[in-house]
């Protein structure tokens, strides 16, 4: 019954139109954080874009890991008002989930960019794997996108003042919101410390850090991934080695396409 009233609720008029408002108000926002990090990175500090070397590669990716992984951490905390508890069995099985779906949709999605529009969406310029279309940045990047979107919901479940969100549409609205921030501030971190793109989106709009373009394809992935996650909590066993299973299969499936 809660599920009929939340999916009435958010196919009413003025909720649409809210939600068009806020999705038109968070695009503005990332258009000025993207400007004035270009600004300031690129005009003021006078940074100069290049290709990282491969050598510089494992310590892009400890960096990278290290420095998001607490802050996305204290981010989810403070959205639940309290310090999170993690369940690491369910934790890995999120993670692994996570790397393997993203890192193939990536590839599927970015196919399809160059059928119907003729370019990639976007290409890696870190450890790029098959045509630029993922990376092997991705064994690292997609598990600690998987911890972010398991401490969200449970912050989300925690905090009753997040309740109004607590379902599947609001949260395939917000984690895709969530991907197109995320990854320019991934943007920003790479440039900042090594002077390039971790990924190159060939839309402008967003000056390449992310794009519009990008929102709708977000949206039909965390649709799917709203699914799979009311699939995973169900799971009662298992949980870490099915995640395992999961990363696993996704190395694989990258050293096969290198």
């Amino acid at each position: 019954m809660q599920s009929n009233s939340t999916l009435k609720k958010v196919l009413y008029p003025a909720y649409l139109a809210r939600v068009l408002l806020f999705f038109t108000a968070c695009y503005m926002v990332l258009g000025v954080v993207t400007h004035l990090s270009w600004w300031f990175l690129i005009e003021k500090a006078g940074i100069e874009i290049k290709k990282l070397s491969p050598q510089y590669w494992p310590a892009f990716i400890f960096v990278f890991v290290f420095f998001f992984l607490p802050c996305l951490y204290f981010f989810c905390s403070w959205a639940a008002k309290r310090f999170l508890t993690i369940n690491y069995s369910k934790l890995a099985l999120y993670m692994g989930c996570t790397f393997f779906g993203a890192m193939w949709y990536e590839i599927i999605l970015d196919t399809l960019f160059v059928k119907f529009v003729g370019q990639p969406g976007w290409l890696y310029k870190i450890w790029p794997i098959h045509y630029g279309y993922t990376s092997g940045v991705g064994m690292f990047m997609w598990p600690l996108y998987g911890f972010f979107v398991f401490c969200m919901n449970s912050a989300i479940e925690i905090n009753p003042k997040l309740a109004d969100i607590n379902n599947g549409a609001a949260k395939t609205y917000l984690f895709a919101l969530d991907a197109m921030a995320l990854e320019i501030l991934a943007n920003i971190f790479s440039i900042s410390l090594f002077h390039t793109f971790l990924f190159y989106y060939l839309p402008g709009d967003l000056l390449h850090f992310t794009t519009i373009q990008i929102f709708v394809p977000y949206l039909f992935a965390c649709g799917l991934g709203a699914i799979t996650s009311l699939f995973l909590e169900r799971l009662k066993r298992n949980h870490f080695i099915i995640g395992f299973i999961f990363y696993f299969a996704g190395v694989i499936s990258l050293f096969r396409l290198a």
